[in-house]
């Protein structure tokens, strides 16, 4: 499966636990909009730890890589390698 789908399939999902289940773009600023909270961005890193295998002690992080779903998977394409 693509790894946008991957990621927007797993946004989606913590969206919907929190009772949101409005659309949203690929682009959108989902921590700044108060969407997801930082507890979240928690979740999408221990995803992608799991997932690709990246290790955030070692590359360091912003949450600003976490913002959107286009942050994400540009984020997997440069740490991901």
């Amino acid at each position: 499966m693509d790894d946008r789908l991957v990621i927007r399939e797993f946004v989606q999902k913590l969206l919907k636990r929190k009772g949101d289940g409005a659309p949203f773009s690929d682009s959108e600023q989902l921590l700044t909009r108060g969407r997801l909270q930082s507890i979240d961005a928690v979740k999408v890193l221990v995803f992608l730890e799991e997932k690709y295998g990246i290790d955030f002690a070692e590359t360091g992080f912003d949450q600003s890589q976490v913002e959107s779903v286009d942050c994400i998977v540009a984020m997997i394409q440069t740490k991901g390698t």
